[in-house]
């Protein structure tokens, strides 16, 4: 879901006839991705400085030529800054603050905070000059708490605190004339060190690996993460609800495994993009989950003891990572927010950026089970897995039908409704064939409840 519409220009040349389903070797995903991460960098450091307040500039000034540097050496480790979403939702906050009124104080506690995450992440990667970036409190007597998934770290700085030091590979405490060297290593790993027990600051290591390079977050920065659109929820509290974080890294694993599996060409857009999955409790009669425009890379979903439930939901998230992404560089449609129509997903009429997502979104999970029937898999001989298919198969008519009749595309949105056309026809065919006795109208009520 899009909790801000803060609509950039449209990118010139950019195409999208693979967003959806990608075909090998066409790397649709991956240039959408690198535009809007070559976009979150130039928006990083174009904070006009009237708008930064004193105590900040020197911190922010500092903060963009170390990573102006990092990315002059490679320009892959400055990207690889902003691809985390820890780093680019405060990027994406702070320039909807910019396109509006800004509140001040809010705006620059978010510029303090990116800055000592952009210099963390950099500090991880050893991408910092051997003097460092040396930061002091704010004028509330406060510092940011930091994380980063690089270094696998969260730092909640204790009140005795009275600096803070970013070097090559390690982050230095001070209390007073005393400091405190913690090291940083970019895999993550912490040395044996006992330092960290004597530091004035809460040290904990929050990010545990489903698959190398995503992460199981057991901490989240996201300012949004409360914005609610959906209304049979409230929020993503961060909660395991009750479970062992082992529990939620298998089955995260097992999702994945069962993507690359039957969706591989999926499955490695997947590692492209997704950096964290955030738990926001159990329930084993519905899932939920969530994902924001402004935090690509980030997924919120609780735990369902159901496994196909935990693969849809990360498909279905992951899709809307996709084609969010999409949306920060071209509206695709031009009548995207008004007027509403019914959804096949959700209980509450959408405006037709709403419907689109839930098609992007199924459309995939129905070509999952596809392939999964294909494959002779066990499940696909059960009754309700079959059920289960049919009823996705449904919501992509409904929600097709809804889109195609209505959407006015822009230039790079005609392939992706092209697409959507051509996987509508094919299940509809598909459908007909493998069960030649289905009627319409199915009840796609309790669907509604699945998903964001």
């Amino acid at each position: 879901m899009a909790a801000i519409a803060n609509q950039r220009n449209a990118l010139p040349g950019l195409e999208l006839p693979d967003l959806t389903i990608p075909v090998a070797d066409t790397h649709t995903f991956r240039r959408v991705l690198n535009a809007y991460w070559q976009r979150v960098l130039h928006d990083l450091q174009r904070v006009p400085l009237a708008a930064v307040a004193h105590h900040n500039r020197a911190l922010y000034d500092r903060t963009c030529a170390a990573l102006r540097a990092a990315g002059q050496r490679d320009p892959r480790k400055a990207l690889h800054v902003v691809r985390q979403p820890t780093v680019s939702v405060l990027v994406e906050c702070i320039q909807h603050q910019l396109a509006g009124t800004p509140d001040a104080a809010l705006l620059n506690a978010w510029l303090r905070e990116l800055c000592a995450l952009v210099l963390l992440e950099l500090a991880a990667l050893g991408e910092l000059p051997a003097a460092g970036v040396t930061i002091g409190r704010d004028p509330q007597g406060q510092f940011p708490v930091l994380r980063s998934p690089t270094a696998n770290l969260l730092l909640r700085p204790h009140e005795v605190m009275t600096a803070l030091s970013f070097r090559p590979h390690s982050v230095t405490l001070h209390e007073g004339m005393q400091t405190q060297a913690l090291p940083l290593r970019p895999d993550g790993k912490w040395s044996d060190s006992k330092a960290e027990f004597a530091l004035p600051a809460v040290v904990e290591h929050p990010y545990l690996t489903i698959v190398p390079g995503v992460f199981l977050a057991l901490t989240d920065n996201n300012p949004l993460a409360n914005f609610e659109a959906h209304p049979d929820k409230h929020g993503n509290q961060l909660d395991l609800g009750g479970r062992q974080a082992e529990e939620w890294l298998a089955s995260l694993r097992r999702a994945i495994a069962d993507i690359d599996a039957h969706l591989p060409l999926i499955g490695e857009e997947l590692r492209l993009c997704m950096r964290l999955f955030v738990p926001v409790g159990y329930d084993d009669h519905k899932h939920l989950s969530a994902s924001f425009q402004e935090a690509i890379g980030l997924i919120y979903l609780t735990l369902h003891p159901q496994q196909m439930t935990m693969t849809e939901a990360v498909l279905h998230e992951f899709q809307h990572n996709k084609i969010n992404a999409a949306f920060r560089l071209d509206p695709l449609l031009h009548n995207a927010w008004s007027p509403l129509y019914p959804s096949p997903v959700r209980p509450d009429p959408r405006p037709l950026h709403g419907v689109l997502l839930a098609v992007h979104a199924f459309q995939p999970i129905a070509r999952l089970y596809e392939e999964m029937a294909r494959a002779d898999r066990p499940d696909a001989q059960n009754t309700f897995w079959n059920e289960r298919f049919r009823k996705i198969i449904h919501i992509n008519r409904a929600g097709a039908e809804t889109v195609l009749a209505h959407a006015q595309p822009t230039q790079a949105g005609a392939g992706l409704f092209a697409e959507m056309a051509a996987l509508d026809g094919h299940f509809r065919s598909y459908e007909a064939q493998r069960w030649p006795d289905r009627q319409d109208g199915a009840d796609l009520a309790e669907l509604a409840e699945q998903h964001d």
